[in-house]
């Protein structure tokens, strides 16, 4: 489904990336997690070419792109196979959230309006914010706003959905909502899914395989039983022991 190949990427005098290898199945749910800064959003930005990457080939479905050698168009192309929700939300402020859902359903897949406003409004429903349907960003919760970018990632129907910290920006109270929304469509629409998060408990439950990422390299991977409970990596094991899974708002 998805194949990363040597992804590498420098920032100035700085390898953040340091050749990459990673395979992830259709239907997968995959948390990436480990230390601020160690470059887990700049692999979810390369994945689609939010940032260029120096070097690697990338691949969803039966579609690859080589970092070294790749057009425009082929990058054009190449994103419309995933969509991200982001850590800073982005919604279009100057249209309601059923606008911003409907947005590239209309733009990017050509659908009538019509039909792309049925599935929108079905969409909003999924994620509980019908009834913010008329409102602008201005109007909503972080967490409604949040809701929307996600119920607008699952329009573009897009093979891969990659959650870069969603709820990063959200107040305390907000983000087990939003976490609960996702582990819901994670559940129900089986789509793939990448998840940079810092959120322990969260990646436990709802991942099939959590990616240990530290200095650039995939330190450890593995399922959240074996990240979490019996991993002989004694740095993984000192990063995850930080978090008490006693509490939390993920139900």
């Amino acid at each position: 489904m998805i194949k990363i190949n040597n992804l590498q990427k420098t920032f100035g005098d700085t390898k953040v990336l340091k050749g990459i290898d990673l395979e992830v199945k259709k239907g997968e749910v995959v948390s990436i997690i480990g230390p601020s800064g160690t470059g887990k959003s700049t692999l979810l930005r390369c994945m689609n070419f939010l940032e260029m990457p120096d070097e690697g080939i990338i691949t969803i479905g039966d579609t690859s792109v080589n970092a070294s050698n790749c057009t425009k168009k082929e990058i054009y192309n190449f994103r419309k196979k995933s969509a991200m929700v982001f850590q800073s939300i982005n919604l279009l402020k100057n249209k309601t959230a059923l606008q911003n859902v409907m947005e590239p359903m209309i733009v990017v897949q050509k659908m009538p309006k019509k039909e792309a406003k049925d599935i929108a409004l079905g969409l909003l429903e999924k994620v509980g914010v019908l009834d913010k349907k008329d409102s602008y960003p201005r109007n909503m919760s972080g967490g409604q706003q949040q809701r929307v970018g996600i119920a607008r990632a699952l329009a573009s129907s897009a093979e891969v959905i990659l959650f870069d910290e969603p709820t990063s920006s959200l107040d305390p109270e907000l983000v087990g909502e939003v976490l609960n929304i996702i582990k819901k469509v994670a559940e129900e629409s089986k789509v793939t899914m990448i998840i940079v998060t810092h959120e322990m408990k969260f990646a436990r439950e709802v991942s099939d395989t959590i990616i240990f990422l530290e200095n650039g390299v995939i330190a450890e991977q593995g399922t959240p039983s074996e990240i979490f409970e019996s991993c002989r990596n004694e740095r993984v094991n000192k990063f995850v022991n930080n978090f008490s899974f006693a509490g939390g708002n993920v139900i």
